[in-house]
């Protein structure tokens, strides 16, 4: 009955009207799920991301929009990114995984130009993101301990949309878009001990905990502009509640570079930032198929300049170990 309410939700979401972090750019929710089914060769993965960015920020005070003047007084982005992902494991030692996002995303902003009267516009887009590939190598820890670590490198290819419908003859800055022209590479480390605990009921159960670092370094795309880079960190556990059933909870914290931008006229000190978050979710399996829901929850958020927050994210999940 569980399993049926859950699966009825996610299905609800994939239909529920719509994610952007800095100025009006795409990003993720800075999760880290870890490995589902360890020894699992091959699993599917999709998912879904909402982020709902109405609130304009200076510093870590909510203001009015247009607070600061800017040639662009931004309103309101919302998002909704489904990803599928595939994960592959030859052996114990070995992870890699691909993962193509398909973007849906509506923007809004008051354009500034001088001896003209201001100009609210607005775009809503759809289309392929860009292409995330990663590898990982795995360590096992000493025998008994229950640990296990992992390094990881991967890269960002520039498969998605670099252009959209034009409003006015305009369209948004380039990381608005759904693919950002640009090739990312992508490095970190985690760790994850699988440490013995009572479950309610007195039935005993194993609960991981993770600690993981990701960086990200960006390139030149559409327009020559580049996102600034990027640090995220996350630490996690997940519960059994009974067999099927585990409570997630993570804290997560990302720190973002001001972008370059490029040949646009966008303003690069109303870029990047500061930000941590409480991830409390759960998580169901029901024999092969696997249910994920998570609230990201912000607990500190310092922007540059002016930008926009939300007051939370979400993050659905399917996933499937096929063998």
């Amino acid at each position: 009955m569980l399993v049926r309410a859950i699966g009825s939700f996610w299905i609800a979401f994939l239909v529920f009207p719509a994610f952007a972090f800095a100025s009006c750019g795409s990003e993720h929710c800075p999760i880290d799920l870890g490995m589902l089914w360890e020894r699992s060769v091959l699993t599917f993965d999709l998912s879904q991301q909402y982020i709902d960015q109405d609130q304009p920020r200076v510093g870590r005070h909510d203001v009015a929009v247009g607070a600061i003047p800017s040639p662009e007084d931004e309103i309101r982005t919302v998002n909704r990114i489904t990803t599928a992902r595939a994960i592959y494991q030859p052996s114990a030692r070995w992870t890699f995984s691909a993962g193509l996002p398909f973007v849906s995303r509506f923007h809004e902003h008051v354009h500034n130009e001088v001896g003209n009267p201001p100009e609210l516009q607005r775009w809503s887009f759809h289309g392929i993101g860009d292409l995330e590939v990663q590898g990982s190598r795995n360590f096992a820890g000493a025998e008994g301990s229950g640990q296990r670590s992992h390094l990881m490198a991967g890269f960002r290819a520039p498969t998605g949309a670099r252009h959209v419908d034009e409003f006015d003859g305009e369209e948004p800055e380039p990381p608005a878009r759904p693919g950002t022209g640009a090739w990312s590479a992508l490095a970190g480390a985690g760790t994850q001990w699988s440490l013995g605990v009572r479950m309610p009921g007195g039935a005993h159960g194993s609960m991981p905990l993770r600690l993981g670092i990701l960086g990200r370094a960006n390139g030149r795309g559409t327009e020559r502009y580049r996102i600034g880079s990027e640090l995220q960190s996350n630490v996690g556990i997940a519960y059994p509640i009974a067999r099927p059933l585990e409570v997630l909870l993570s804290g997560d914290f990302r720190v973002r570079a001001k972008d370059d931008v490029g040949d646009t006229d966008a303003e690069a000190g109303n870029t990047g930032g500061t930000w941590g978050f409480f991830s409390p979710g759960l998580r169901v399996e029901a024999g092969k198929t696997a249910f994920t829901g998570i609230v990201q929850l912000p607990v500190y958020q310092r922007v540059n300049g002016i930008n926009l927050v939300s007051d939370f994210n979400l993050y659905f999940g399917v996933t499937h170990q096929a063998f």
